[in-house]
């Protein structure tokens, strides 16, 4: 090299001045190219390539929210006298009818995706519906953040006890579900096995299958939902069929909105049973993601939540008959109260959540939910799968005696305190919970639903 010094040059920057050689600018400007690169690669996938920085909206899919187990304060005048929770079960293989639109993706893309993307048991017959490994611990994690927050009610070693019962629908899914709980809660078997309801004549917990009118409404809405989802596509549809064929490397021709909506439901898969992000998550973005929770909402809204036929909003009727009944029972008598922990699906939380209104406290949009919803608008809506039916989703009630006669409750929905409409604190005069529900206990459930 000659002694000639490079050429320098000045790079100012806040007011200051600093001078750079030429290779050195160069290597600046190629270091910031590339950190814009990465960048941009973040955005565009929507995550950075850590789990921890992923947090799609998957549906009723959806990983169970991670929780810890939180101390909620207790004034120390009230005691704790009671808890009734209703859970659904962990995560599951899909049912035959996802199985189906899955093994379809599989086969138009199967020349575009790794081989490791495609799980052969994830359309395996013998394996519909069935619980899974996950679903299992996620189920014993709940359990054991249970047992420390209500030490008071759990069973106690050396004493039988009918003090906490434990009841299922009559479901593979649910009933190991129910058995993984209860063996965490009462490892020591001092209570009754797991009360497991018979299809034929569950009210409480597997509703629609009892139902005559609730089918009878299903078949009905089936129109409107094709026409909100057909005014979905007109509006978002080009959006993620664009977005989703580039990722792939494909014609957006191949792919139309009902493949992307089952690959999003493969992310869910994904995610909750197999705690893989990499694949067909790595398709989407949070805004992408959000997109199709809320073309979903407007299916589960309809058939199960608040902007269906009217039996949607009285279905759980009998459910919460027997709730009200136990927490009567308990407050005459605090020493032979019971706990109850009740183990169903996706549509009983949703039925439930439509008595209690949960949509009017978890959102600020009111109904119905439409095709033709602003995307800041489905931000804001009460109903959102993700956040009321992920796997393993659970909503409780702790019943409080406070001074005097005075009685309280508190709402809670996958471990967080929910304060209904009426409620000036997140511990409530039971009151407003019996004003709520005044229309829906002591009903005759069958005469409900005839057709």
């Amino acid at each position: 090299m000659s002694g000639k010094k490079d050429p320098l040059v000045d790079v100012r920057t806040r007011g200051t001045m600093t001078k750079y050689s030429t290779p050195r600018l160069i290597a600046y400007i190629g270091g910031c190219i590339l950190f814009l690169c990465a960048l941009f690669g973040y955005l565009r996938t929507g995550y950075g390539g850590s789990k921890a920085e992923i947090h799609l909206p998957l549906s009723s899919k959806s990983p169970y929210p991670q929780t810890s187990l939180d101390n909620h304060t207790i004034p120390q005048d009230m005691q704790l006298v009671q808890v009734q929770y209703i859970l659904r079960h962990g995560a599951r293989y899909p049912t035959l009818g996802t199985m189906k639109g899955i093994s379809e993706v599989y086969e138009l893309l199967h020349d575009s995706v790794p081989r490791s993307w495609i799980r052969s048991e994830l359309v395996a017959p013998s394996n519909e519906a069935l619980l899974v490994k996950s679903g299992r611990q996620q189920t014993i994690e709940i359990a054991e953040r249970m047992a420390q927050r209500y030490p008071s009610l759990m069973p106690r070693s050396g004493m039988h006890t009918d003090s906490i019962r434990f009841v299922s629908s009559d479901f593979q899914r649910t009933v190991a579900t129910a058995n993984e709980f209860r063996q965490v809660v009462d490892s020591a078997n001092q209570s009754a096995p797991v009360s497991v309801i018979p299809l034929e004549g569950d009210n409480t917990l597997a509703m629609k299958f009892t139902c005559p009118r609730w089918a009878a409404a299903k078949t009905f809405v089936q129109q409107d939902i094709a026409l909100e989802q057909n005014i979905f596509d007109e509006r978002y549809g080009e959006e993620l069929k664009n977005h989703i064929s580039y990722k792939l490397g494909i014609s957006s021709t191949i792919l139309d909105v009902n493949a992307i909506q089952t690959i999003y439901s493969m992310c869910g898969y994904d995610m909750s049973l197999y705690d893989e992000h990499r694949h067909w998550c790595s398709l989407f973005n949070v805004h992408d993601a959000a997109l199709l929770e809320l073309r979903g909402d407007i299916r589960y809204s309809r058939v199960y939540g608040s902007n269906g036929a009217n039996i949607n909003n009285h279905i759980a009727c009998s459910l919460f008959t027997e709730i009200m009944s136990e927490v009567d029972r308990a407050l005459r008598d605090p020493i032979s109260a019971v706990s109850i922990f009740r183990f169903g699906h996706a549509e009983t939380i949703m039925f439930v959540s439509n008595i209690l209104k949960l949509d009017q406290a978890l959102g600020s949009v009111e109904p119905p939910i439409t095709g033709n919803m602003s995307f800041d608008d489905s931000l804001r809506r009460g109903f959102q799968s993700s956040k009321l039916i992920p796997f393993s989703s659970n909503l409780g009630i702790e019943l409080y005696k406070g001074p005097r006669t005075q009685t309280f409750f508190r709402l809670l929905l996958n471990e967080r305190v929910v304060r209904l409409s009426g409620c000036l604190k997140d511990i409530c005069p039971l009151s407003v919970l019996r004003k709520l529900l005044a229309t829906d206990t002591g009903c005759d459930y069958n005469q409900m639903c005839q057709i």
